[in-house]
């Protein structure tokens, strides 16, 4: 009795069930990285080749042709980001952007794409979204290092503040997480929503803050912008790598509030639909 309340309790923690899985999440994280390489000339090169790669574009087709610029802060107050390159500037809010865009349009066809795992009773399906979350956190760390790289060269030292980055990266982690556990097991009934988030994440990424300041959005639509979680993750990592301070502590703690929720969410939905697998497999 006593272990079957126990079971029940680590099916209503994802953090629980996480943990104690996390030998296998790590193991096929490391094998999922290794498949991204196998056969390629330059192998894991790519991890950092691609960040720099976006790097350069980015710079080139907003820096150099439009001659894009965000005049102020996050929040549309005079920073020290008023004097940053626009492309460090849009590069540090669009990792945290492409964090979560990428777990998020994986996730429609995660369980799909692994149904030798869900023909396994006792295989535990859940850890393959977190399988997906630490290959994303793995990218994003690979990107974060060509961030501080491109700072030193193109703005001078970060920051000691800069260290706050890292941490910015577990409230997007935290919504990732939940988004892919609800997509995956909605993916597995209709076909149609890869291309439903696909939609999505362009909206995520275009009504946030990364390409422009939010005194630049017509004050009709500054709510839809400040809505949007993104916006509060890329406002934070300009106020730590270019103004020198550390993020608003009220605003962090409600997005990770907010993350958390959707993670505990998405978890429990997928728990309760997963029962259904079999037969739709």
């Amino acid at each position: 009795m006593a272990s079957e309340l126990s079971q029940r309790a680590m099916n209503l923690n994802p953090f629980a069930s996480l943990w104690r899985h996390r030998r296998l999440i790590a193991r096929l994280a490391r094998r999922d990285l290794a498949a991204r390489w196998r056969g390629s000339m330059l192998g894991p090169i790519w991890a950092l080749a691609t960040p720099i790669a976006t790097l350069a574009i980015y710079g080139f087709a907003f820096g150099t042709v439009l001659r894009a610029r965000i005049p102020a802060g996050g929040d549309g107050s005079p920073s020290a980001a008023a004097h940053a390159p626009y492309v460090v500037l849009l590069f540090s809010g669009l990792i945290f952007v492409h964090l979560f865009t990428e777990v998020v349009q994986a996730a429609p066809a995660l369980v799909r794409n692994n149904l030798v795992y869900v023909r396994q009773i006792v295989f535990p399906v859940e850890v393959l979204s977190a399988v997906s979350v630490v290959c994303a956190l793995f990218g994003t760390a690979m990107s974060m290092a060509v961030l501080f790289l491109a700072h030193l060269v193109l703005a001078g030292t970060p920051p000691l503040t800069a260290l706050w980055l890292p941490f910015l990266a577990i409230p997007v982690a935290l919504f990732a997480l939940g988004a892919s556990w609800a997509l995956s097991a909605l993916g597995l009934h209709i076909r149609d929503l890869a291309q439903v988030v696909g939609l999505g994440c362009t909206a995520v990424l275009f009504t946030s803050t990364v390409f422009y300041a939010l005194d630049a959005v017509p004050p009709a639509f500054q709510w839809v912008v400040r809505l949007n979680p993104a916006s509060t993750i890329v406002d934070a990592s300009r106020t730590v790598l270019f103004a020198g301070e550390a993020p608003a502590a009220a605003s962090l703690t409600v997005v990770t509030g907010v993350g958390f929720f959707v993670c505990v969410l998405g978890y429990l939905a997928f728990m309760r639909a997963r029962s259904g697998f079999a037969d739709v497999a």
